[in-house]
């Protein structure tokens, strides 16, 4: 799922919660790549859900057949918090 639209005014703290999650993908072994357009309306569709679960529940149902959707959002979360502590720049 990757648009051509940006969100309007993307702050630093967005860019940075953009980049871990990207690079947790990475480090897990997902295919996942998220733009700024994708961030954006994940986040505004999750509602109270983490960001990853909603992404799961709508675009990669099929990964909730071997996995516990709590299990997938701890282990992204569990690498993303420790990817966001890296300075961006």
């Amino acid at each position: 799922m990757q648009h051509s639209t940006r969100p309007t005014n993307p702050d630093r703290a967005f860019e940075a919660e953009l980049a871990a999650y990207n690079l947790a993908f990475s480090e897990l072994g997902l295919e996942w790549h998220w733009d700024a357009a994708t961030f954006d309306q994940i986040r505004r569709a999750a509602g109270d859900r983490p960001c990853v679960q909603a992404y799961v529940e709508a675009q990669c149902p099929h990964l909730l057949q071997a996995y516990d959707s709590r299990f997938l959002v701890a282990a992204i979360e569990s690498v993303r918090g420790r990817r966001s502590e890296i300075p961006t720049s």
